[in-house]
């Protein structure tokens, strides 16, 4: 069994890099890729405790970026085998990392414009570290239980794109910067759950990924616990998982994916079944890259 696609505490995750290499031993996953939002902080970190243990760790990013060009609000590429002591990368990191910083800190005031008790000194010392969307909606569910049922339900609610503290940050990438950043890091791109849009729209958004030289897309992804507002169930969630390999296959793409574990109320790990003949064609890819 494999992993593809996890977050630590380096960004949104609730469970350090650490941790997440404990807890997929555990389950007994023999490789991972941590794949931290515009982050690679979480990398060494995970090496590290893997070091002698029957796992491997794929280094690896989820960049966010700006859509507009394929017509989408937001999408998201993930990047595998990327190395993390490459410069460019590490400044799009640090650089990002500001704009994250800048963006928590006015959903912060939006929501105390709503009239929430929260401020973004309360918010740094809630979240430990990297501050991501999870960690203000875990601290609004521990303030306002009465209000919120879960840290789905903030989003829902609150956070997500569209709803009234959502606030986008200044300067994401393009879907053609991120794929740029991967491939200078000498990683393999990959258009992150597709499913998560409508089939057709979906397809569109591939083709022009393909275009803008993104080498493959996640093809396995637990959709059926990640995004409710789909409504569909685990057979309806294989089906979907057989059409985007089709997809792929049909356009001479790569496949990848994973659990999108976050810990929390995204406990996904082992959600997909994932073999690890993906990885195997993976890594031939990586050599030729």
């Amino acid at each position: 069994m494999i992993d593809l696609h996890m977050h630590t505490s380096a960004s949104d995750g609730k469970l350090s890099p650490k941790e997440v290499v404990a807890l997929s031993l555990k389950k007994g996953l023999s490789a991972i890729a941590i794949t931290d939002h515009d982050s690679i902080s979480g990398i060494g970190p995970a090496i590290a405790r893997a070091r002698g243990k029957d796992i491997e760790i794929i280094p690896g990013i989820e960049i966010n970026c700006d859509g507009e060009e394929a017509g989408f609000k937001e999408v998201e590429v993930v990047g595998l085998f990327v190395d993390p002591s490459n410069e460019a990368l590490i400044k799009f990191t640090q650089n990002a990392k500001q704009d994250r910083f800048e963006q928590k800190k006015k959903i912060v005031a939006k929501l105390q414009d709503f009239g929430f008790d929260i401020s973004f000194d309360e918010l740094k010392a809630f979240a430990k570290g990297s501050i991501g969307r999870p960690h203000i909606a875990r601290l609004l569910v521990k303030k306002y239980p009465e209000k919120f049922s879960s840290i789905r339900d903030v989003f829902v609610k609150l956070l997500r794109v569209g709803k009234p503290a959502h606030v986008d940050r200044e300067n994401k990438s393009s879907i053609k910067q991120a794929i740029s950043i991967v491939k200078e890091a000498g990683g393999l791109s990959f258009l992150a759950h597709p499913g998560v849009f409508p089939k057709e729209k979906s397809l569109d958004l591939i083709k022009f990924f393909k275009k803008q030289g993104g080498q493959g897309i996640e093809t396995y992804y637990p959709y059926y616990m990640i995004v409710p507002e789909l409504k569909i169930g685990e057979k309806e969630n294989l089906e979907l998982i057989k059409f985007y390999q089709k997809t792929a296959n049909d356009l001479g793409l790569l496949e990848a994916g994973g659990s999108d574990f976050h810990g929390g109320d995204r406990e996904t790990i082992n959600a997909v079944e994932m073999p690890e003949t993906v990885l195997e064609k993976l890594k031939e890819a990586s050599k030729k890259n």
